[in-house]
């Protein structure tokens, strides 16, 4: 009987440990990556309005942002290759998201503001999104694979 209780409180700290470690990785991994120089225009943190959507029947959604904080993003850098609805979240007057490469370009307008939706075939290779009047500032890549 003590070698069973024995063995279940090993059970247990095991579980303990695990879940500890899990705990941590998952709080490791909410926080997006981004990159040096966004790093310096704030953190967009868990939002829930970059969340990627991906209904039956219907185009995959990708949801990006830009706005006066100097926040650039979207909501998945690596997604695969197809075709996609990307809506764009635009609130700045002074900034453009624009999305370039593989011979296909879509953006917003520097002093337009509102929501942006283009449907685009993403195939395998590399794209740049960045903010037309400050790409050296606002920018990201976007790695098709």
């Amino acid at each position: 009987m003590v070698a069973i209780m024995h063995l279940g409180r090993d059970v247990v700290a095991v579980g303990a440990a695990a879940a500890l470690a899990l705990g941590c990785f998952g709080m490791a991994s909410a926080e997006p990556g981004h990159s040096a120089s966004h790093a310096r225009h704030g953190s967009l943190g868990e939002n829930p309005a970059l969340a990627s959507t991906h209904v039956a029947g219907r185009l995959p959604k990708l949801v990006g942002i830009v706005n006066d904080d100097r926040d650039i993003e979207i909501s998945d850098r690596t997604p695969s290759p197809g075709r996609y609805k990307i809506v764009v979240h635009d609130s700045a007057k002074r900034h453009n998201w624009h999305l370039f490469g593989q011979g296909k370009s879509r953006a917003t307008k520097v002093r337009g503001t509102g929501r942006w939706v283009f449907k685009i075939r993403l195939t395998r290779g590399a794209y740049r999104v960045v903010c037309d009047p400050h790409a050296d500032e606002m920018e990201f890549d976007l790695i098709v694979g």
